[in-house]
């Protein structure tokens, strides 16, 4: 019975982790979504591509587009109406604003820096009422995540 019972709880931990699993299948240029396109055109170069993934998470899709001009790396994710999610650029250590370089030099003396990427992840604030009256705020992001998941509720 026991390992009845064992077997049964593998086999449904594993179904459930495939489906909850992140996909990930390599496109070109052409197969995006036309607002994708246009939004990718407005911050890379074309000729700039280097690959591009369409990524389906949770039952939202994304598009993750890698570039690299003169010899800097920019990768942008996409939402699949065009808003951009998040923009990881490739920099140089010396470019980090001094106190970021000196908490690093501090924290990790010995560190070999194989690779420094600034990240801008965007996000939209939302602020409404409760059924209650409570004012609550809530960071959600263009694939419809939220942010914090402990919406605060601010009393006026």
């Amino acid at each position: 019975m026991y390992k009845k019972l064992l077997i049964t709880t593998f086999v449904s931990l594993t179904f459930s982790a495939a489906v909850y699993a992140e996909e990930t299948c390599e496109i070109t240029f052409e197969k995006l979504p036309g607002v994708v396109q246009a939004s990718a055109l407005k911050h890379l170069v074309r000729s700039s591509i280097t690959k591009i993934e369409a990524i389906q998470d949770e039952g939202i899709t994304k598009y993750e587009i890698e570039s690299k001009n003169d010899g800097i790396s920019k990768d942008i994710t996409f939402a699949a109406n065009g808003l951009v999610m998040e923009i990881e650029q490739g920099m140089q250590f010396a470019q980090l604003p001094l106190a970021a370089q000196n908490a690093i030099k501090k924290d990790y003396p010995k560190i070999k820096i194989t690779e420094v990427e600034s990240v801008q992840e965007f996000y939209f604030d939302v602020d409404g009422n409760n059924v209650d009256g409570k004012s609550v705020e809530v960071k959600v992001l263009a694939s419809g995540d939220i942010k914090d998941d402990d919406a605060t509720d601010k009393k006026d």
